[in-house]
């Protein structure tokens, strides 16, 4: 009934109106019977075929076109859609219909055009290409970071040199200029880039992290700018988009970037002021939109005069420079950091220290931390894991922080200092115990500490438990 529907309609339509749904310039139909014969062609397809429909009707398909396939399709009954074929002088994407009859017998097919413009194709392919790296890229971010790590509140302190580089930083973030960011290695270089990205217009963007020095100097220009199938033995056949179309909407963090080669700092130069790459093997460039923030913890300028960087590239990414300040010039900031690394690490490990003891504490304020924040957040890591009891004490500072207090503080022998302190909280545990007529559990009180350290020392030192 629906069929009979379906006739009546083409039998009452418009002639006109039917020959332009059947014989139209974007689909260029051509119908081949049962037997492969074309029965019709469209006038569109002249050029492609190099005949005229009426010279093409009644013959074979095969006879009209050396690359077809519709006579398989024949044979086969199965559907080709979205193929790429040459025709005439061009490739284009096609679609191959098999025709069946009430009974499901294969009575014709319909081959049509489906793309006339193949580098349109190309062009949606790359786009889907460069979402579903992105899609990669965000899923392993997802489970390694979680977007919300990186917040200006978790930038712990109030130095004075740590206010105005967080300035600097807040006025960087509301423009879209490339941002320069110093400081030794451990200064939270990567802290602060992520932080001004989630400040920017472009927090709802990618925030894409490229380590310089970490990639090998053969793969860093097909990491940063990607590469087209072929482009060279071992690439992945359908190409693979760079660190800055990944970027694209968002921020692009160049870290260590005084340990990015010479000879690439000209390409990346260009791709900063045109804000356009084009990959390896490719053709053409690819208009992007991203904001460039790069970190490292050279002298630039001394690579310059030794001509390992580039003076104009210099000059184009320092529009905005955020210098980060080492641990020693925030030492009034140690306390805080070291409490906050320790409530955060707690998190992990619920039976950690609470406190830090004076004496611990000195020392962290006076040791010269040449690995600044992270070595500092290592050490309280590791001391949580070597402390017995609620506190963390001298020694379980890492021997490199006790070595360094004792050259620089006139303590000839490690076993001087820690006779000193045993002695001392030997004889300020047996004299609370004293005060308290043995009452353990206000001395604990007394001395800050938990009942169960306080048995430990009692136990270490020989006295009365």
């Amino acid at each position: 009934m629906k069929h009979e529907v379906v006739k009546q309609a083409l039998l009452q339509m418009d002639p006109e109106l039917l020959d332009a749904f059947v014989d139209n310039p974007y689909e260029c139909s051509i119908l081949v019977d049962s037997n492969g014969v074309i029965r019709f062609m469209s006038r569109y397809n002249t050029k492609i075929y190099g005949m005229e429909p009426h010279e093409a009707i009644g013959k074979h398909i095969t006879e009209v076109s050396k690359n077809t396939r519709m006579h398989l399709v024949l044979e086969t009954g199965k559907a080709e859609i979205g193929m790429p074929m040459k025709l005439g002088d061009r490739e284009q994407i096609v679609a191959r219909i098999p025709l069946k009859n009430s009974r499901g017998r294969v009575i014709g097919v319909l081959g049509k055009l489906m793309f006339h413009e193949v580098e349109k194709i190309k062009e949606l392919y790359h786009r889907l290409e460069v979402l579903e790296s992105q899609v990669k890229y965000y899923q392993n971010e997802i489970l390694s970071l979680g977007r919300s790590k990186y917040l200006w509140e978790q930038i712990i302190g109030e130095s004075e040199a740590l206010r105005k580089a967080k300035k600097a930083a807040l006025q960087a973030a509301s423009s879209e200029s490339p941002i320069l960011i110093t400081g030794e290695s451990g200064t939270g270089k990567e802290l602060f880039a992520n932080a001004i990205h989630h400040s920017s217009a472009r927090a709802q963007g990618p925030f894409v992290r490229v380590n310089c020095a970490a990639i090998p100097s053969e793969l860093i220009e097909s990491e940063l700018f990607g590469y087209e199938h072929g482009a060279f033995t071992g690439a992945r056949s359908t190409g693979k988009p760079g660190k800055f179309e990944l970027a694209d909407g968002g921020t692009i963090f160049l870290d260590e970037i005084g340990d990015m080669p010479l000879k690439l700092q000209a390409k990346l130069l260009r791709v900063v002021q045109e804000y356009e790459v084009e990959r390896i093997g490719g053709t053409r460039p690819i208009k992007l939109n991203f904001r460039i923030i790069a970190a490292t913890n050279q002298d630039l300028l001394s690579l310059i005069k030794q001509k390992t960087f580039r003076q104009d590239l210099f000059y184009r990414l320092n529009i905005f420079h955020v210098q980060l300040p080492s641990l020693r010039e925030m030492r009034d900031d140690i306390p805080r950091l070291a409490y906050y690394f320790l409530s955060v690490l707690r998190e992990k490990r619920h039976s950690a220290p609470r406190r830090i003891s004076q004496e611990a504490m000195a020392i962290l304020k006076k040791y010269h931390w040449p690995g600044n924040i992270r070595e500092l957040k290592n050490t309280i890591e590791r001391a949580i894991y070597v402390a017995e009891g609620d506190q963390i004490n001298v020694f379980d500072l890492p021997p490199r922080i006790q070595q360094y207090y004792q050259e620089n503080h006139g303590v000839r022998q490690v076993g001087d200092l820690r006779r000193i302190i045993e002695d001392t909280e030997k004889r300020v545990i047996t004299e609370t115990l004293r005060l308290t007529k043995g009452n353990k559990a206000k001395a604990s009180r007394i001395l800050g500490i938990h009942r169960t350290a306080l048995y430990q020392k009692m136990k270490r030192y020989g006295l009365n438990v």
